[in-house]
């Protein structure tokens, strides 16, 4: 029959949580705390994904590794509305004036690592998470499970029991999965 869902999944109980009102700077707290028990030898491992809760603790969203880092891209160069072709008039003052607004945009790529971090780490969670739509069920067949993934453009994907989250499947779950099964009657020889 094949490998469940349920039999591959990450039980979501392994994943931090954090609530949709905290700001990044308690996000990476949380992450920096697990990245030190690691390098010093306290657990193997750990998600890099949160997982956001609201006030009645249920899971809306979530902290990928990549929201994390696109919090940190300050919101005057996200919303920047100027264009190149704007900047390309013909008119010197006005090209003056617009490539100053650009510049003032873009400055911050000109700070060190630790200003942008310090000047974002105020963002809130809920202004830089990610929504969550859960579409996989736990007795859904692997194969069903890479084509969710593949088709919703994810890494990773809630799975739920009676409308209730109980796991994860992300694509470091999938690769395991893929090597595992991997063998000469798949066509693979690894063995020289």
């Amino acid at each position: 029959m094949g490998k469940l869902v349920k039999d591959m999944m990450n039980p979501i109980e392994e994943y931090d949580k954090i609530d949709v009102e905290a700001r990044l700077s308690d996000a990476l707290a949380i992450l920096k705390k697990n990245h030190e028990k690691l390098k010093a030898g306290a657990i193997s491992n750990y998600h890099k994904t949160l997982f956001v809760t609201d006030a009645s603790r249920k899971i809306i969203g979530k902290l990928s590794m990549y929201d994390l880092i696109r919090g940190l891209v300050p919101e005057s160069a996200k919303k920047s509305e100027l264009h190149i072709a704007r900047v390309l008039s013909s008119r010197v003052l006005e090209v003056a004036d617009q490539v100053g607004e650009f510049q003032e945009h873009y400055q911050w790529l000109h700070n060190s690592f630790f200003d942008l971090v310090k000047q974002e780490a105020h963002k809130r969670v809920k202004d830089i998470m990610s929504p969550v739509h859960p579409v996989l069920k736990e007795d859904d067949k692997m194969n069903h499970a890479i084509f969710v993934l593949f088709k919703e453009g994810v890494r990773q994907q809630l799975v739920i029991r009676n409308g209730e989250i109980v796991g994860v499947i992300n694509l470091m779950v999938v690769l395991n999965q893929l090597l595992e099964t991997v063998s000469p009657e798949c066509g693979v020889n690894w063995q020289s």
